[in-house]
C-alpha cells in the first residue's frame, strides 16, 4: 500500500494530470479577472500564477537547482505584481523568496539532498518569525484584509507567519517544511470557504480549488521528502 502511493505520486502522469489542472485553473482566474483590455499586470499575473504552479511542483520532485532557479523569476514576478497592486507587505515576502531563492540556486545540487532540522535552523526560524511579525505590524494594511471577523485576522497572520517559515526550511532541505505548507493550506482553505460563503468575489471557487491543489502537492512532497512507502 505505501510503495503503491509512493509510486503514483512520484509519477509523471500524476505530475501532468496535477499540472495541467493548475494550469486551467489559472487560465480561468485570468479570464475571470479580465476587463477587455490590455492589462500588463494581469498577463504578468498569469504568467507568475503558472510559474508558481511548476515551481512547487519541481520543489516536491526535489530538483533543488531548477526549482530555485525559476523560483527567483517568479518571486520577481511576484514582486513586481504586488508592488503594482500597492501591497507593500508583500513586496517585501517576495524579495525574501527571492532572496532564499537565490541562494538555493547557488548552494543546492541538482536534487535536493532532504536532512535533519538543526538548532541553528530552529534559531532561524525564530528570528524570521519576529521580523515577520514586524512586517506585519508596519504593513499589515497592505497583507491582512480590512473589516473582517477577528477569526479571519488571526488565521491570516498565522498563515503568513508559517509560510515565510516553511518557505526557508524548504530551501534548506527540511522535510518539515512541507508539514507546514499542509497547515499553511489547511488554514487557506478555512480563509478561502469564508471568502466563497461571503459571495463578493467571482473568483472565490477558483483559488479554493487552487488552494486544493496546492494542498495535493504539499502532501505530494511530505511523502516523498519523508521516504514514505519507498523502496
Amino acid at each position: 500500500m505505501k510503495q503503491g502511493i509512493y509510486k503514483v505520486l512520484k509519477s509523471k502522469t500524476w505530475d501532468a494530470c496535477w499540472l495541467i489542472l493548475g494550469i486551467i485553473l489559472v487560465m480561468a482566474s485570468s479570464y475571470y479577472s479580465y476587463s477587455g483590455t490590455f492589462d500588463l499586470l494581469l498577463v504578468t499575473s498569469f504568467i507568475g500564477g503558472i510559474l508558481g504552479m511548476v515551481i512547487v511542483l519541481l520543489f516536491a520532485n526535489q530538483y533543488g537547482k531548477t526549482a530555485s532557479g525559476l523560483g527567483v523569476v517568479g518571486a520577481i514576478f511576484d514582486t513586481f505584481n504586488n508592488f503594482r497592486y500597492g501591497l507593500l507587505g508583500n513586496v517585501f515576502v517576495g524579495i525574501y523568496c527571492a532572496a532564499l531563492y537565490a541562494k538555493g540556486f547557488l548552494t543546492m545540487g541538482k536534487e535536493i539532498e532532504v536532512t535533519k532540522v538543526t538548532k541553528s535552523n530552529l534559531y532561524i526560524s525564530a528570528i524570521i518569525a519576529l521580523v515577520g511579525s514586524v512586517v506585519l505590524y508596519f504593513y499589515g494594511g497592505t497583507i491582512l484584509p480590512a473589516d473582517a471577523p477577528m477569526w479571519v485576522i488571526v488565521f491570516n497572520v498565522l498563515v503568513f507567519l508559517v509560510q515565510v517559515i516553511s518557505q526557508y526550511l524548504m530551501v534548506e532541505g527540511k522535510a518539515i517544511s512541507w508539514i507546514g505548507w499542509i497547515l499553511a493550506n489547511f488554514i487557506n482553505l478555512a480563509l478561502q470557504i469564508y471568502v466563497v460563503v461571503q459571495g463578493n468575489s467571482p473568483t472565490a471557487m477558483i483559488y479554493l480549488s487552487m488552494t486544493i491543489m496546492f494542498q495535493l502537492n504539499s502532501i505530494k512532497a511530505a511523502i516523498l521528502w519523508y521516504g514514505y512507502g519507498e523502496e
